[in-house]
Order: C-alpha cells, then structure tokens, then sequence
C-alpha cells in the first residue's frame, strides 16, 4: 500500500505538469495561427506561405522550395485552421483525460484504491479514448489530401505519363487500436467496481 501511495503521488505529480504543457502548447498555436491571420487581413499580399510548406511521405520529409510553395495565404492558413482545430478537440479530450486520471490517482495516493468514484473515471477515460481515435483517423485523412495536393503541384504526375513512375496510390487505414484500448478500459472499470463492491462488504462487516 505505502508503494502504491508513493507511485501514485509521483504519476498525479506528472500529469499536472502534462496539462500544463499541454495548455501552454496550445495557447501558442493558437497566438501563433491568429497574428498570422491578422497579418493576412490587414495586409493580403504579404507572404505567409512560403517557405513554410513541406509534406510529409512515410518517414520523409520534403521541404518545397519558395518558387513552389502555394502562394494563396488563404489556403494554408483555411488547412493550418482545420488542424488547429481538430487537434484543440484532441488536446481538450487529452486534458480532460489526464484529469481524470488525477482523480483516479488521488483516491489511491490516500490509500484507497477501491474508491466509489475510481471506476466511473476509468470509464470516462475509456470514451474519451474514442474521441481521440476518430480525430486521429481524420487528421490522418486530411494529411493523405494534403499529400495528393502536394504531388499535383510538384507535377509528379508528368513522370507517370514518361514512364519514369508506373503509378502513385495514396493508401489510407482507418486505425482501429482505439477501440481496443476503449473495450481494456472499460472492462478495467468493470474491475475497479467489483473491488469496490467487494471493500463495500468488508466495511459493512467490520
């Protein structure tokens, strides 16, 4: 008991310091996303784009150079926003999660692990465990666009008619892991209430 009160202290220690990294990260995206959105409408000719612009193949990289990166401010920022904003859902969702498991971990670090509200937070952690895998598959969807884009605008699609490619298939999976991890924590929820059932009926005898 005093090891599990000692590791949990040290975990709700550390999943503070992660929300608040988290909420700082975020906050600065989003600065960062806005003055360059202002700086946009006040003057539209100003060159957001370039030299920013890159895509991403598997593990590589490729960074444009100037003469080919998109010179329409409004549509990197429209795509800068779109992730923005899908990764504020996932960043909220993540939060709330780590919060949650504070609230899990603070029963235990005073040695009362079989607390009535641990398995109602473990199931919260387990739905919004599926929120993060939907947006993870939609950001996921929205990068293959981007990569299509960017081979259309590289003129890729010129080497295929040379012979030089044979073909370009753009494969998106829909990762499923999340349910996976979803239907572990739910049945770890369903634990945690059978031992709070159990210490339930120790306290009553006693």
């Amino acid at each position: 008991m005093d090891k599990l009160m000692k590791i949990a202290k040290r975990l709700d220690t550390f999943f503070k310091v992660l929300q608040k990294i988290i909420k700082i990260t975020m906050i600065v995206m989003v600065c960062v996303l806005g003055v360059l959105t202002v700086a946009n409408v006040v003057n539209p000719n100003a060159i957001i784009a370039n030299g920013f612009y890159s895509v991403d193949i598997g593990p590589i990289t490729i960074k444009l150079a100037e003469s080919y990166s998109p010179e329409d401010n409004n549509m990197v920022l429209a795509y800068a926003w779109i992730v923005v904003v899908l990764a504020a859902i996932a960043v909220i969702a993540v939060y709330y999660a780590f919060g949650q498991v504070r609230k899990i971990l603070q029963p235990m670090s005073e040695g009362s692990p079989f607390h009535p509200t641990v398995s109602k937070n473990i199931r919260k952690v387990a739905y919004v465990s599926i929120i993060m895998g939907i947006v993870a598959n939609v950001v996921s969807f929205i990068e293959t666009l981007n990569v299509i884009e960017m081979i259309e605008k590289l003129n890729l699609v010129e080497y295929i008619k040379d012979g030089s490619i044979q073909s370009i298939t753009a494969n998106f999976n829909i990762d499923m892991t999340f349910l996976i991890v979803f239907f572990l924590l739910l049945l770890m929820s369903y634990i945690f209430r059978y031992g709070e059932e159990l210490q339930q009926q120790v306290d009553e005898t006693l």
